[in-house]
């Protein structure tokens, strides 16, 4: 887009306030939750925010982050608590049916008796549960977003659904040989990343919690609180800033690199289709079919001969790479991210990385990764 010649912007169009014609109009909320005056004659935009406008956009800001983070922490106290809750339980058994039989050092027998079973994982998918619902209701209720707000699909078809889903295969497919190129290279020079932690071996349990939480739970909550809580409100002032800032915030929470080669790229497509279409619902479709993918490849990958597997493992390559393909190039030459106006870029990577709530948010990520890969 080319840069705009002049420093004012008037008169205001509230809901595309910066003149942008690549952006989706009906999308972002009213810019008068932002700027009430906006939508009087005499009302001027400067090149950058002042006063008022600029306070608004930095609390918005910082809401979100503060409802990301207030997630985030949620779920590692719901996840502690069930540590706790289990490690109390233990011990006034040992106490009362087996007289103090057991070692002392309950918690250490916990944490073993729960990565050799199912009760790890469930932990986890209630954590993450509570704490992703948790930190979008919160958040909806901070800056005043209805629920409806999220599901209001609109031009989204069979073939546009098939699209984006084999679009989102190839983006895993080709990331995670990406991933393995890094992982091996780490490797070689005595460097430890952390790796995502399913393990499907065990019993059905484990298998049918690991199945609802990353097929089910995770897509679901997740999208809404990036793609529909943290997205919508980071694009306030620009749509490009939200698909970016969102992508990345959703490949952190990750907390491996491997997870976050693959998720960021993934995230700006989640990201895209939730504007275009405005509705969390293909976010949702593409992100469970992609980790549903990698479940059933791995589920086959363990209960397959070697020589079928690898056969199966060829045909669903060669089918992602092709399909996949012809999707991306389609999008690429068809659709197009949202550009941004200079207006807009000095309202939101400038303003949003004021905001301490997002380093902390960013430093607590970044910690738990390290303290993952020790």
């Amino acid at each position: 887009m080319p840069n705009q010649d002049y420093s004012e912007i008037y008169p205001v169009d509230v809901k595309n306030p910066f003149r942008n014609p690549t952006e989706e109009p009906d999308y972002a909320p009213d810019y008068r939750e932002i700027l009430p005056e906006i939508a009087m004659p005499e009302c001027r935009l400067p090149l950058y925010p002042q006063g008022r406008e600029r306070r608004s956009i930095r609390k918005f800001y910082a809401l979100t982050f503060l409802a990301v983070l207030f997630g985030y922490l949620t779920a590692l106290t719901v996840f502690t608590l069930i540590q706790l809750i289990a490690t109390v339980v233990l011990q006034q058994i040992d106490m009362r049916a087996l007289d103090g039989t057991l070692p002392q050092n309950y918690n250490a027998i916990l944490q073993q008796f729960m990565q050799d079973s199912s009760i790890m994982y469930a932990a986890n998918l209630i954590a993450f549960l509570l704490g992703n619902l948790f930190g979008f209701l919160v958040g909806c209720k901070l800056t005043d977003l209805k629920l409806r707000d999220f599901f209001q699909l609109r031009k989204f078809t069979v073939i546009r659904c098939l699209v984006y889903v084999f679009a989102g295969l190839l983006i895993q497919q080709g990331m995670g040989m990406l991933a393995n190129l890094v992982y091996e290279f780490c490797e070689s020079h005595d460097i430890t990343l952390a790796s995502p932690d399913f393990s499907f071996s065990g019993s059905w349990k484990r298998t049918a919690v690991i199945v609802i939480y990353v097929v089910l739970v995770a897509p679901v909550t997740e999208e809404l609180l990036m793609r529909g809580l943290v997205l919508r409100n980071l694009s306030r002032v620009s749509q490009r800033f939200g698909i970016f800032l969102s992508a990345f915030l959703f490949a952190i929470m990750h907390e491996n690199v491997a997870q976050f080669i693959y998720t960021f790229p993934l995230g700006i497509l989640l990201g895209y289709i939730t504007i275009r279409h405005h509705s969390v619902i293909p976010a949702i479709i593409v992100h469970m079919v992609t980790n549903g993918a990698g479940i059933v490849t791995e589920l086959l990958r363990m209960h397959l001969r070697e020589d079928v597997f690898t056969s199966f493992s060829m045909i669903y390559m060669l089918t992602v790479l092709l399909f996949g393909g012809a999707s991306l190039i389609w999008l690429i030459l068809s659709e197009h991210l949202p550009d941004q106006t200079p207006h807009q870029r000095s309202r939101s990577l400038r303003v949003a990385s004021a905001s301490p709530l997002l380093w902390v948010l960013v430093s607590m990520h970044l910690v738990f990764t390290w303290l993952a890969a020790k």
